[in-house]
């Protein structure tokens, strides 16, 4: 795998786990309403996740993919906690009876759209 390779993996499985405990303290917060819980849920993931990729990718990442600007940077993180708030919905609809498998699919989910979605982007 290439260096670019490897961040980009590390990336979306950080973001996986910071998403996995986010949806699951959502859940805890908000469990009587499905669409509240998502929607704290994508909230509180676009604050921690917006700082831990700025922190990250200035220690990480090489250099041509440090270099991006600010309007990208800020795009990337508004489509990924807009994604986060479609996942925890569908994760909501699948899991609501159970906090812990609820927080367990959306971060499955999340894996599996965010990591073709950052492949394709990074491919193009």
């Amino acid at each position: 795998m290439s260096p670019t390779e490897i961040a980009l993996l590390t990336k979306i499985l950080a973001g996986a786990g910071i998403v996995f405990i986010i949806a699951y303290v959502g859940n805890l917060i908000s469990f009587s309403n499905r669409f509240v819980n998502a929607l704290v849920t994508a909230l509180v993931f676009a604050v921690v996740y917006s700082g831990l990729f700025f922190l990250v990718d200035r220690t990480m990442l090489p250099p041509e993919l440090q270099a991006i600007s600010q309007e990208a940077y800020l795009r990337m993180i508004a489509a990924s906690a807009g994604l986060v708030f479609l996942l925890d919905l569908v994760a909501n609809v699948f899991s609501f009876s159970n906090r812990l498998v609820n927080a367990l699919v959306t971060a499955a989910l999340f894996v599996v759209l965010f990591g073709y979605l950052s492949y394709a982007t990074l491919a193009s």
